[in-house]
């Protein structure tokens, strides 16, 4: 019937059925309205995963329509509204994902407690006279076995170990307690839970049981539910890896040019450096070189010039040949 409704619904339309005032007041859906289920439109709806399970999560509350689910995949808005879409599946499969392991903690807890051995009851005061008395007994005997084995009485010491085998029998039985038989049983049957979908399973349960719990409706759903998550960990991990590549790349792109132009000023600066150097040295072999060209010194000429120019001015005349005048009063007589 749903299958003939929907071959009409695309022939005829929505609104074949409804008088022409009805179709005044009609609405048609389309992909993007609120009354659409995302989930269903972009993955899968959680809702479409458990039903008639312990963990059926009721019928969903928007509309699952194929059509326009076709309809979204061949838009032009699809690729803009499936990151918005899918973060909203990913809140709402974290949440039951959450739910989920919390339940699971709390049933591994109490399993822990129901496994755990019980404290051995007290003896009554007249077990606790029985078992000390054959204790007494127990060893009793074995000082008789070791004393006959060393006396060679080989026979009579084997009979008396059988006593105390006997002895022993009877200890076990007076001190078992009364609920090993049960805890036997309850670890022949252990139970375990599955961490996929939180249900209670037998450990060593046959293989048809386990291989349909694996694939039954509600581990199959969990095991969707906790794959999408993991597929989207994944890709937000990469695309913040890939990001930070993005980021290092820019850094170094902007940090190149700092680079080659501090490289350049050091290149520049260490040139002149080396034109200054250069400079000096020349400056310094001009120097040098005019230095070894000058005339040698005369200590002769200088000498003789010397002389004349001593006697020069010794000789009553002065340089220019004149007879040098005193200026002192001359007295008269």
């Amino acid at each position: 019937m749903d299958a003939q409704r929907a071959l009409l619904d695309e022939l005829m339309g929505a609104a074949r059925n409804l008088t022409d005032e009805e179709r005044r007041g009609f609405k048609e859906i389309k992909w993007d309205d609120r009354e659409v289920c995302a989930f269903y439109m972009v993955r899968f709806c959680p809702h479409d995963l458990f039903v008639n399970t312990k963990s059926d999560l009721g019928a969903c509350s928007r509309i699952h329509d194929p059509k326009l689910k076709e309809s979204f995949e061949n838009s032009p808005r699809h690729d803009s509204y499936v990151p918005k879409f899918e973060a909203e599946l990913v809140q709402f499969c974290e949440k039951l994902v959450n739910d989920l392991d919390r339940k699971v903690r709390r049933g591994q807890e109490r399993l822990a407690q129901e496994l755990e051995p019980p404290p051995p009851p007290s003896l009554s005061g007249e077990k606790a006279e029985q078992l000390s008395v054959l204790e007494e007994k127990i060893k009793n005997l074995l000082e008789q076995v070791e004393a006959l084995g060393e006396e060679g009485k080989v026979d009579e010491a084997e009979a008396l170990m059988r006593k105390v085998e006997g002895l022993n029998t009877e200890k076990a039985m007076l001190i078992q307690r009364p609920n090993d038989k049960v805890l036997a049983m309850v670890q022949e049957k252990k139970m375990a839970l599955c961490d996929v979908c939180g249900s209670f399973l037998v450990s060593n349960d046959a293989v048809e049981r386990t291989q349909s719990h694996v694939t039954g409706k509600q581990h199959v759903g969990y095991g969707m539910v906790r794959d999408f998550l993991a597929e989207q960990k994944a890709a937000k991990d990469k695309g913040r890896e890939e990001e930070r590549l993005v980021r290092g790349k820019e850094a170094d792109d902007q940090r190149k040019p700092r680079d080659k132009e501090s490289e350049s000023k050091r290149s520049g600066s260490s040139d002149r450096e080396r034109y200054r150097d250069r400079d000096r040295d020349r400056d310094n072999r001009h120097r040098d070189h005019g230095r070894n060209h000058r005339k040698p010194y005369d200590r002769s000429s200088r000498s003789g010039r010397d002389g004349r120019d001593r006697s020069r001015s010794r000789s009553p005349r002065g340089r220019s040949g004149h007879r040098r005048v005193s200026r002192s009063p001359v007295r008269q007589y």
